[in-house]
């Protein structure tokens, strides 16, 4: 790791010593001759021309560095054992004796301590600048001293100008490569603080929220450009001093929140802006704020993005319950109910006849839950083949089978991940693949065929069917703790036969989605009774079927005549057609099927009331149990 640094010497004697040492270590020092100002400059030059870490000084001189630049300085400086040996080469010289020095505050050395060492006093100058250096020089050879101790090699140009010996004080090797160790120790760790810096402002700087981290006092330290962008600000423009009066009035308004310094975090809004707020706490103390801004319009964007993806990949559930044509009760109940499983993340299991809407249903619970912003996978057990469904379900590894995509490909539980996965006609799926759906279940992870390794996956399942799965598993069809797994919660979706008072809204709602003037009302008689008195096999995904038949062939009477006759051909339904209360309609089969039917349709005359319809029958009410259970 490159650590340049530089480092100040007082004598042409140190600089050699440096070097040397510098070499030794293999340290890259350059060396800056000189104190106070005139090294502070030089060195304040080198800086701004180069790429150094650290700088090593000593004194007066590394007090005057410190107010030129914004890099760390270690100090160098002489021990007393320095100066004792410097005072006594001075002694050999004569004995008037001057040290000048710079009194640095914390540092200051213990002259007594020494003189009592050395056996004799020594006159001691302070000084604090460059004209104070001189003055005490001229000072010294008012006073009659000989010999000059400190000052550097520029002081030793003028004290030999007056007349007079210089000393310097000299510094071991020994205190140099301490001190460069401890310097370069020091660059060390700041080149690694800028490089998680650069990597931090690397992410704040690409982000596309806006970002601002305010100090204590509510000044902006650092803002990257998408708030910039925002607030219409520019980075270079903002500094600590005078900054509240260059902002932008947006800006400005925005720093005036009081919950930005008060308090933990938390979020706002503030005009297109959803602001959110996070302090900065070091050692228990509050040091600043960071301030994240996100536009409602990108946001939106983004949604929008999200959702034209999911959309591509069919993933995306497209009907909410508002959706849902109806206005008979027993359709508002099940919506109602749907909507209370919504909250939950429990498993749904949705029983229902073929084209009832069960889809419909699992697509408003899933858009009314907290995964609304996830996807919505829908599968549909009895369409995927049995070669295939394992595959499908649960993905496969690379080289699982010949013909396997590289790298593997995704199975319908991964892709459901953070969402919904629908299993339509889960009554179809094969007993081998039951094992591996409940573990789905009770784990919430998937192994890839061919694979060996678990995928944890946090998804909510909502199984659908329109076969009575407990008989299949009595029959050793499906599994039994399965089948409690999937039936959590329940939900029964009434036939279109058992809701006759939807039939006219949902004419007139699939009317309006092929551009048809007809509606319900206009129809005639006859054309009413059969829509309200068809037994819709096929319920809501047949009656749509026949709407789009009646728009394109019915013109007219006789037209209504072959539609009706037509549609009961095609399912050999027998109906008859009053248009008194009291008729019944049947559909063919065996008599025990007859019965049942004209029991169902009394009791759903007689709000369900057994007792009244098996003595209006003359059978007891255990033999009407019978018939409805045969």
């Amino acid at each position: 790791m490159k650590q340049n640094m530089i480092m100040t010497s007082g004598y042409p004697e140190m600089t050699k010593k440096i070097q040397k040492v510098a070499n030794e270590l293999g340290f890259q020092v350059t060396v800056v001759e000189g104190i106070l100002k005139e090294a502070a400059y030089e060195v304040k030059n080198l800086v701004e021309k180069g790429n150094y870490e650290v700088v090593i000084s000593r004194a007066g001189t590394a007090q005057a560095i410190r107010e030129l630049i914004d890099l760390p300085v270690v100090n160098s400086d002489s021990t007393h054992f320095d100066l004792v040996q410097a005072f006594i080469r001075a002694k050999k010289i004569s004995n008037k004796i001057c040290f000048i020095t710079y009194p640095e505050d914390g540092f200051l050395f213990d002259f007594d301590e020494v003189f009592e060492t050395i056996g004799f006093e020594v006159q001691i100058l302070p000084y604090k600048t460059q004209d104070e250096l001189v003055a005490q020089i001229e000072n010294a050879k008012m006073l009659g001293m000989e010999v000059v101790v400190g000052g550097g090699i520029r002081a030793a140009e003028i004290v030999k100008a007056y007349g007079m010996k210089s000393m310097y004080i000299t510094i071991s090797e020994r205190a140099i490569k301490r001190v460069l160790i401890l310097a370069s120790k020091v660059a060390e760790d700041r080149i690694k603080i800028k490089e998680k810096a650069e990597k931090l402002n690397s992410v704040i700087h690409t982000s596309e929220e806006g970002i601002l981290l305010l100090n204590q006092d509510g000044q902006i330290e650092t803002i990257n450009p998408a708030a910039e962008r925002i607030f219409g600000e520019i980075v270079e423009s903002i500094s600590q001093k005078g900054l509240k009066e260059n902002l932008s009035t947006k800006l400005l308004n925005l720093l005036k929140k009081e919950d930005l310094y008060t308090g933990g975090s938390g979020s706002f809004t503030f005009q297109e802006l959803i602001v959110t707020y996070e302090p900065v706490i070091v050692e228990k103390e509050r040091v600043g704020t960071v301030i994240t801004c996100r536009e409602f319009s990108k946001i939106q964007k983004l949604e929008n993005k999200i959702r034209r993806e999911l959309h591509a990949k069919g993933l995306l559930a497209r009907y909410k319950f508002d959706d849902i044509i109806h206005t008979s009760e027993k359709m508002k109940n099940i919506i109602q109910v749907a909507e209370e499983y919504s909250g939950t993340d429990s498993t749904v299991l949705i029983i229902g006849e073929s084209g009832t809407g069960k889809e419909l249903i699992a697509q408003g619970i899933h858009n009314a839950s907290k995964r609304k912003a996830g996807p919505f996978v829908a599968v549909n057990c009895a369409a995927l083949p049995e070669a295939l469904i394992e595959s499908e379900l649960f993905g496969y590894a690379e080289g699982a089978f010949t013909g396997a995509n590289k790298g593997g490909r995704q199975g319908y539980f991964e892709l459901a991940h953070e969402g919904t996965i629908f299993l339509d006609e889960i009554g179809e799926i094969p007993t081998h693949i039951q094992t591996r759906l409940l573990r789905v279940l009770q784990e919430k992870e998937v192994m890839r065929v061919g694979g060996d390794r678990v995928t944890p996956v946090n998804i909510r399942i909502i199984a659908a069917t329109n076969q009575k799965l407990w008989e299949l598993v009595k029959e050793g069809k499906f599994r039994s703790d399965l089948y409690f797994r999937l039936s959590v919660l329940h939900l029964r979706v009434p036939p279109l036969r058992k809701r006759k008072e939807d039939i006219p809204i949902l004419v007139d709602h699939l009317l309006q989605q092929i551009n048809s003037k007809k509606s319900f009302s206009i129809f005639s008689k006859e054309l009413q009774n059969f829509f309200l008195s068809y037994g819709w096999p096929g319920n809501i995904r047949q009656l749509e079927n026949l709407v789009e038949r009646l728009h394109l062939r019915v013109k007219n009477e006789k037209d209504e005549k072959e539609f009706i006759k037509e549609c009961l051909n095609e399912t050999e339904e027998n109906v008859e057609l009053l248009n008194e209360d009291n008729s019944i309609k049947l559909s063919y089969g065996t008599m025990e099927e007859i019965e049942k039917q004209v029991i169902e349709h009394m009791l759903e005359r007689h709000e369900n009331n057994r007792t009244l319809v098996a003595e209006m029958l003359g059978i007891s009410r255990t033999t009407l149990w019978k018939k409805l259970n045969s």
